[in-house]
């Protein structure tokens, strides 16, 4: 049995797999479209990209963050992705054209995050079973989708 009490966020997908993992960004609880992408480098443009709009991102690469986010790199002026879900966050960057962490700009557009998930995992089970709606909360939730999370609007398209 994993031992899931170090983890304070859970990923809860439609049809009941659950993946814990730790909150980074905004902390809202969130349902999104869940799919993949598997570019090892762009996590600013993804972040940014309106094709990705309420859809949860699920980073194939393991390391995200680590060079921040450039004024020059953003797809769109205001980023609408629901969710980004990763294997390791880095709230340091170190790359000289970064201007703010990657979690500074997730909380400022209220983008959830979730580190720490097996993201290999997650991706096998996304290609296996298709795209799915999965909900974003604290670990008190049950493994199911709450109704009261299924009706909440998402920032981008709340009134």
């Amino acid at each position: 049995m994993i031992d899931n009490s170090q983890f304070d966020r859970k990923l809860i997908l439609e049809n009941g797999a659950v993946f814990y993992g730790k909150g980074f960004g905004c902390m809202d609880e969130r349902v999104v479209e869940i799919v993949f992408n598997t570019s090892p480098v762009g996590y600013q443009e993804i972040l940014s990209d309106p094709s990705y709009t309420d859809q949860g991102v699920v980073m194939a690469y393991p390391l995200i963050g680590n060079y921040g986010m450039a004024e020059d790199d953003y797809e769109c002026d205001t980023p609408t992705i629901g969710a980004l879900i990763v294997r390791e966050y880095n709230g340091e960057p170190s790359n000289f054209r970064s201007k703010e962490p990657l979690e500074d700009v997730m909380k400022r557009y209220g983008i959830v995050g979730i580190s720490e998930i097996d993201t290999r995992r997650l991706i096998r089970h996304i290609r296996d079973h298709g795209s799915l709606s999965a909900a974003s909360a604290g670990t008190a939730f049950r493994n199911t989708i709450p109704p009261s999370i299924c009706t909440m609007s998402s920032p981008s398209t709340a009134a």
